[in-house]
């Protein structure tokens, strides 16, 4: 599996995450300090990347069947990193919107030729649904530590020089991808439209609860301004990619699930409380670590329940329901965070009732599908 085609595109994917999450928080800042707009026209913007996302998917697999897989990605990428390169000018919020939108809907294309289909390529066939796991572990990574830097660099760079930042995080990718050796697939004269690589149905349940977990971390992205909280969060991830191993063999999946759902509720909570120092480190480390046991049951499901040739579709359907979860907590966040200042109250009890619908229906579910396989 740790061949050099799969370790470039975890690099990829890992400084794609970077760019894409830093430019949230400095677009934000942006927005409310020099364009005058209020935090939740802010967060409007930014959160309409994640419907945005699904704008192309009907055309996934018309795409990677006619052209280049590779060109695909990278001229996306490019594309995506060029657009950046408009916000200075977009005077409007409207302008502003447009091409967030483009954007998003470019980001979803890159997903797919990145983590759906390259990562499939490369990877021998016994081996890919552990790929799929790793290639999701960099993600992660390259999202906080996104985040953590769009907090910092407003610091030290203009908005303009964060933008260039962006672009040049984007163009990493774009070097990593190209170096990628790809066996050549004749086309298959496949329709324009169709589900394939977008979409994969069997897996919108579980999906569709697993959207909490990124949900959570939309609101707090929204609300929580603090780099050693975010720097706690990757600390409490590391030690759940350390304790991965040991989970995944030993702790049932139901299990899995509601410890981690319980100790992301109980880092909410004490946000809820106090924003402390202490309270932030105790918050960060339980939200990075119920955040890991949560998503890894999750990304087992969805991983799993799809046959052998929708592989890539399932995977993408976690990708989209991934990027969506986050942008819909940071509406969300936004949204409550200014008609009542308790966006972590309220983010706790749709915690408590993603747990629930887990437990009542999801995983029997996911069992009773796998029995039947």
């Amino acid at each position: 599996m740790w061949n050099k085609n799969f370790n470039l595109l975890l690099i990829a994917n890992f400084f794609l995450y970077t760019a894409v999450y830093m430019l949230f928080p400095a677009l934000h800042h942006w927005m409310v300090s020099e364009g005058g707009y209020t935090g939740f026209q802010a967060g409007g913007a930014i959160a309409i990347f994640g419907a945005s996302l699904f704008l192309l998917g009907a055309f996934n697999n018309y795409l990677v069947d006619t052209f280049k897989r590779k060109n695909v990605c990278t001229r996306s990428l490019l594309l995506l990193a060029l657009l950046g390169l408009l916000y200075p000018y977009a005077g409007e919020w409207g302008m502003i919107f447009l091409l967030r939108v483009l954007q998003g809907a470019l980001f979803g294309v890159v997903l797919m030729a990145m983590g759906s289909t390259l990562v499939i390529d490369v990877t021998p066939s016994q081996y890919r649904n552990k790929a799929s796991v790793v290639f999701t572990w960099s993600g992660v990574l390259g999202m906080l530590c996104g985040i953590l830097l769009g907090y910092n660099a407003g610091w030290y760079l203009s908005f303009q020089q964060q933008i260039y930042l962006f672009v040049g995080l984007c163009s990493l990718p774009v070097v990593l991808v190209s170096m990628v050796e790809v066996c050549f697939r004749a086309p298959l004269d496949l329709p324009l439209l169709s589900f394939d690589r977008f979409l994969l149905f069997r897996t919108l349940i579980p999906g569709l609860n697993m959207m909490v977990v990124p949900f959570i971390l939309g609101v707090l992205f929204s609300s929580i301004f603090d780099t050693f909280f975010y720097i706690c969060i990757i600390a409490g991830f590391i030690v759940f990619l350390l304790l991965d191993r040991v989970v995944r063999k030993q702790v049932n999946g139901r299990l899995l699930n509601g410890v981690g759902l319980v100790l992301m509720c109980v880092a909410v909570w004490i946000l809820g409380c106090s924003t402390e120092k202490e309270m932030l480190m105790g918050a960060g480390l339980l939200t990075g670590l119920g955040m890991g046991f949560s998503l890894l049951q999750f990304l087992r499901m969805m991983i799993r329940l799809p046959l052998h040739c929708e592989r890539g579709t399932g995977y993408h359907t976690y990708q989209l329901l991934w990027e969506s979860g986050v942008m819909l907590g940071v509406f969300f966040g936004k949204y409550t965070e200014d008609i009542s200042g308790q966006q972590f109250r309220a983010a706790s009890l749709i915690l408590l009732a993603g747990l629930l619908i887990y437990q009542a229906v999801v995983h029997g579910y996911f069992m009773k599908r796998m029995k039947n396989r």
